[in-house]
This record gives structure tokens, sequence and C-alpha cells, in this order.
């Protein structure tokens, strides 16, 4: 109740409405408050990632974009093609939330229903990402406790163009790529097509005897649609399809159950998203948007002529939002979600046969939410959310953050907190043998404060303190699921960024973290105390270069330690004409031998060249 008092107190300013003019500054984000507010004066700490810049050194996987930040870690099991845990600021990889264009991805009948398709997804059609760390569930629901991915398309502009990239590289790595944007009238379009092969990479340790090659394979394709009914109306259409085939090892049996070989595994992975979208400006204080939603994972594994296995799971969503601004320093964002979850799965064995039956749940949410910029250079924000599912009931959250830009200075002060929840999964109530339907939602609280720091039109840094606790976790037991654990995370994410001329920049960014069980104080699995990120970059006529070094501190694994590492890149890109650019890019430079899970191998020193070509 005081939690709603207070929000009830913020929401009442909005009846005191003043006539003063907000500038909107750039470079702006969307997915902390679902509206455009800018970077200047944004209280959340966000990190946005530029797909162009990213392609132009040879970056083109999602994994690979989300390393470059501090805060961010990821382990990937069983190789290139296995599953893959981001977490960040310490929460879990199931407190991770990733939407395209708003619409939620995710597997719902995996064990904790999260999205782990980070290896399979590519940049293909992406114009830029945004990760906005911290809880954001008053917003956005269930999982968004660690902090939310928002992977947004690319919408078509100008004149329609053609491009053709191809790369090659270490490991007998092909990948090829062919995509076409553009607005023919009133139609905007932006469509793309890739495939990438990984043939001679070794999941396990060779040293340890395990001389078999898994062979990766990925097919990524997506198109956007925008069409302009009227000036202010919009619809659009949104397919995403994914798929990855690759083989993965077995383990060494009892006692020691560690990876090896075993040549007759094969996995296969299929996502298909589809959205319609409606945006609308129906007056110049009210706007609307719709969406509607559905995605497939489908996952198959075969071991061998007497094993096998596949999971189906389906999501249906709707989604609505209003915005509606009284006065020019009041903006109210409200809406609500819908969705839709089932999922299947059959386990087949010589010895033994399992099938789980379809189950479904569905969720509904409210959620009302005031922006005030009352001042100049003053930002206060508020939401909160009441959510009903259809086993555990309803969950209610809050959040409330604020900053204020000290213009004397070029001084930004912040601070913010939020509530996080995360439903539990379809396999976590419904499973026949450990299912548990009295289980009821994880939950989180989190705060932060900083600032950010700008000298000189040329110098910023800045330093932010977050602290998390997480109570109500599910833990699996003998008899089944139980909401019995607690965790806390807890440090400091900090940044430099100095521009010497407008081509030659550097940064550094450091999270220290501290991310523990709260009953024995023991470490969360694969998180590192320690993660430091220094990226220059410089261009010469038409020369770009790039380079990048990354320290990763030690982590715990399940039954040792993961020593620390340093990963040193670079990248060159080289513009030869308006349509035609060549990327060569250098892995691992210090050919540094390390691993993200115990007994997992990662890719040594390796090499990649493409080139780009666009035809006007």
């Amino acid at each position: 109740m005081k939690k709603l008092i207070a929000f009830i107190a913020v929401m009442f300013l909005t009846g005191f409405c003043l006539a003063y003019d907000v500038i909107e500054l750039e470079p702006i984000v969307i997915t902390p408050y679902k509206v455009a507010v800018s970077s200047s004066i944004n209280p959340s700490s966000t990190d946005v990632l530029d797909v162009e810049k990213l392609n132009k050194k040879g970056v083109f996987g999602l994994t690979k974009s989300l390393s470059e930040l501090s805060s961010v870690a990821h382990a990937t099991t069983g190789g290139l093609g296995g599953v893959t845990g981001v977490s960040i600021r310490g929460a879990n990889p199931h407190h991770t939330q990733v939407l395209i264009d708003d619409i939620k991805l995710y597997d719902p009948i995996v064990t904790s229903a999260y999205f782990y398709a980070y290896n399979y997804m590519s940049l293909d059609n992406l114009q830029r990402i945004e990760v906005s760390k911290g809880p954001f569930s008053p917003l956005y629901g269930s999982d968004s406790i660690g902090g939310t991915i928002q992977l947004i398309t690319k919408k078509g502009e100008g004149k329609p163009k053609f491009s053709y990239t191809q790369e090659f590289g270490s490991y007998q790595t092909a990948r090829e790529k062919l995509s076409s944007d553009g607005q023919v009238g009133k139609l905007a379009y932006s469509v793309s097509i890739s495939r990438a092969d990984v043939n001679m990479f070794y999941s396990t340790r060779y040293k340890e005897g395990n001389d078999e090659t898994d062979p990766y394979q990925n097919l990524n394709s997506s198109v956007r649609l925008d069409y302009s009914l009227t000036d202010n109306t919009t619809i659009g259409l949104l397919a995403d399809y994914t798929y990855a085939k690759y083989e993965y090892d077995g383990d060494s049996g009892w006692p020691l159950y560690m990876p090896a070989d075993d040549d007759d595994n094969y996995a296969y992975f299929y996502q298909g998203v589809g959205a319609i979208k409606f945006d609308q400006q129906l007056t110049d204080s009210f706007s609307h948007k719709a969406r509607l939603g559905y995605t497939r994972t489908y996952r198959k594994n075969w071991e061998s002529r007497g094993n096998d296995s596949w999971y189906n799971g389906k999501t249906y969503q709707a989604k609505w939002q209003g915005n509606y601004q009284p006065c020019s320093w009041d903006q109210i964002v409200f809406g609500f979600d819908y969705l839709r979850e089932l999922g299947e799965s059959r386990f087949f064995s010589t010895f033994w046969n399992a099938a789980s039956p379809k189950t479904i749940a569905n969720t509904k949410g409210y959620y009302i939410e005031n922006i005030l910029t009352p001042i100049e250079n003053l930002f206060i924000a508020g939401a909160y959310r009441i959510e009903d599912h259809s086993i555990y009931n309803r969950h209610n959250t809050f959040s409330v953050s604020g900053s204020y830009l000290i213009e004397q200075t070029n001084t930004k002060i912040k601070a913010s907190y939020g509530e996080g929840f995360k439903a539990p999964s379809l396999f976590q109530l419904f499973d026949t043998f450990w299912g548990n339907r009295n289980l009821n939602p994880e939950e989180s609280e989190s705060y932060e404060a900083g600032f950010e720091q700008e000298l000189f039109d040329s110098f910023r840094f800045g330093s932010t303190f977050f602290h998390t606790r997480m109570s109500n976790l599910i833990d699996w037991t003998p008899t089944g699921y139980v909401n019995s654990g607690a965790a806390r995370m807890q440090g400091i994410e900090s940044f430099i960024e100095y521009m010497f001329n407008e081509n030659t920049s550097l940064k550094v960014s450091h999270t220290h973290m501290e991310a523990e069980r709260l009953f024995d104080k023991m470490r969360l699995l694969r998180r590192p105390n320690n993660k430091v990120v220094c990226q220059f970059k410089t261009t010469l006529d038409k020369l770009s270069i790039f380079a990048d070094i990354s320290y990763v501190g030690n982590r715990v694994d399940t039954t040792t330690i993961l020593k620390p590492y340093v990963l040193a890149n670079a990248a060159f890109n080289y513009q030869a004409n308006d349509n035609v650019e060549v990327f060569l890019r250098f892995e691992n430079i210090l050919n540094e031998r390390y691993e993200l899970v115990d007994s997992y191998q990662t890719p040594k020193f390796s090499w990649y060249l493409g080139a780009k070509i666009t035809f006007p």
C-alpha cells in the first residue's frame, strides 16, 4: 500500500501542469521508459550499441556485440552452437528479458523459460541494441530483473539499395548475407537473409583426446514493412526466422560427467517471430500503438537411433500502449499486455519414454507511468504495474527514478529504485515429476545512484553504484521445485571516454561486482567480480581502425574456479568507394586459452576477412 500511495503522489503532480517547453536532445533511448528520452537526462543505466558500427569492424553476432559491455557476462555450454546465458549485473541468465520491436523472445518450454539463443541471433536487419540495466518489471513484466535487451529493427528509407556481404576465416568459417532496404511510395521496407557455417571447431578440450570437430550451421532471415496510411497512421509487419544446427558432445559418465566426444549427437533450433504493428498520432497530445505477436521455438535433439527428443513452445502476445501529454512537461504512459504461452515435449529412448502434455498459462498486465520534467534539466518518473497470472494470480511492482543535470558544470546526478519479478515457468509449474503449482514469482528490489560528468566537450566519465536483493528464488529439490533461495548483487560501474578529435576516441569501462547466495555466501556461478573493457577507434581517410581489449576476472563454476583472462581484438575497415568496403578482423590476438564453462574450449587466435558490396 505504501508503494501505491507513493506512486499516486507522483501522479498527483500531473494536475499542476505549467506551460514550459522541453527541448528534446539527441541521442535518445526508448527502452527504459517506453518513449523517447534524451540520453542527457536519462536516469536509467542504458548502453546503446550501433549495429552499423559493429558491422564495420566485422561483428555480426548478438553474443559478440554484448560481450563489449563491462556489465554483461556470458557463458556458452558446448562450443559455438551451445546454449548461451547472459547475465546483467550478476543476475541469473533467466532474469534477462529480450525483446525485438516490443515482442518478447524466449522459450516457454525450457526449464526456466528464458532466452538463450544469443549465439544463433545475428545482427541482420537491426539498427540498434539497447541494454537497460536494472529491473523494468513495472513496464515489461516478468523476467526483467537484471535488465532488458531491446533489439530494434531497421526501418527502410530513401532510394532502394541492395548489398551483399561475404566473409571467410578461421575454423573454416564462411558467412554470406544479402540485404535490401529503402522506401517505395508510402511503403518502407528492410529485408535480409544470411547464412553462417563453422566446420572445424572443437567444443571440448582437444588436449584431452577430444579430436572430433563440432560443425555449426546458422540461418537468419528478417523482414520489416512499414506502410503510411496517413501522415499520422502507420501499419507494419515484422517477420524473423532463425535456424541453427550443431553437433554437441556427451559426457564421460559417472562419476566425472565431464564433456567428451560423441559423434552422433545433433541438435536443431528453430525460432519464428511474427508481429503486426499499428501506430497512430490522434492529437498533438495523444498517441497510441498496438502490437500483435506470435513466437514459436522448436528444438530437436538426436543422440542415436534409440535416443531422441523434441520441445515445442509457442507464445501469443497482444500489447497496447497510450501516450498522453497533458502539458509540455508531463507525459503519462499507460497500457496493457496479454501473453499466452504453451509448451509440450517428448523424449524417446530405448529404455525409457517420457512425454510432457501441452501446458498453458495466461498473463495479463496493466501498467501506468508518469514522466515529469517540471523544471529545466530535472527528470522524474514513476511506474506501477498490476499483473494477473492464471496460476499464481496477482503480482504488483513499482519503480521510481530521477536525474538532474547541473548545467553550469555539465554534471548529471541520478538515482532509481525498482522492483522486479520472474514468473514460474511452465516446466516448474506443470512438470509431471517436479512441477509445483503453488510456486510464487521470484522477486527483487534494486536501487542505484551515480553521476556522469562532461568536460571540455571531449572528456566524459561517470560512476554508478547498484544493489539488488533477490528473494523467493525457485530451487530444485528431490521432491520438486520450491521457493527458497535468496541472493544479493552489488557493485560499481565506471567509465571514462575521451574524444581526441572527431575521428579518434578511447573508452574504458569497468564493473566491479559481488554476486552471492545469501544463506552460505557462495559466489553465483560464472560471474566475474571484475570486468574491464577498453575500446579504441580512429579513422584515417578511408581506413577505420578498431582495437579492444578486455579483462575478465575469475569465475566460480560447478566444481572449479575459472581463471581470469585477457582478450584482445583488432579490426580494420577500408571504404574503397561508396559501393565497396573491405574488413579484416583479428580475434584473441594474444592467443589466450580461457574457458567460459569448465572443460569447453573457446576460439584461439583467429582471423576473418570479408567485403560488402552495395548496389544503389
